[in-house]
């Protein structure tokens, strides 16, 4: 895993505000009709960005199943919804990670502290 941190925007296409730690995670990703494995790329307090085969709609609603062997339980099932999605032009058609998704969390204040407490590890 990778713990640096970025602030401002940044070439990737990054548009948060907030500090991101490059994290790199595979994940299952609950679009309400489908289960796809994607990848994190990063996270923020607020959010995170994802890497998947699949191009979802801003404002589409998602639950994230982080992919980990030792987690807090508080980290298990990430809500959220879709606010960016972008085609990723710098890898293959056909890969798995065609396409990054910008996911604002709807994090209880337990799931905040846990993943604070998380990307502070994550160095």
């Amino acid at each position: 895993m990778n713990g640096s941190i970025h602030t401002q925007h940044d070439s990737s296409g990054e548009r948060r505000i907030n500090d991101r730690r490059d994290v790199r995670i595979r994940i299952v990703l609950d679009d309400q009709v489908n289960l796809n494995m994607a990848a994190t790329v990063n996270f923020s307090d607020e959010g995170l960005l994802i890497t998947a085969g699949v191009d979802l709609r801003p404002g589409t609603p998602v639950t994230i199943f982080p992919l980990l062997n030792e987690l807090d339980a508080q980290l298990f099932e990430l809500r959220g919804r879709v606010v960016r999605t972008f085609e990723d032009i710098m890898v293959a058609a056909y890969s798995e990670e065609r396409f990054c998704m910008g996911v604002r969390l709807d994090l209880n204040p337990a799931q905040k502290e846990a993943l604070r407490r998380y990307l502070d590890g994550a160095n």
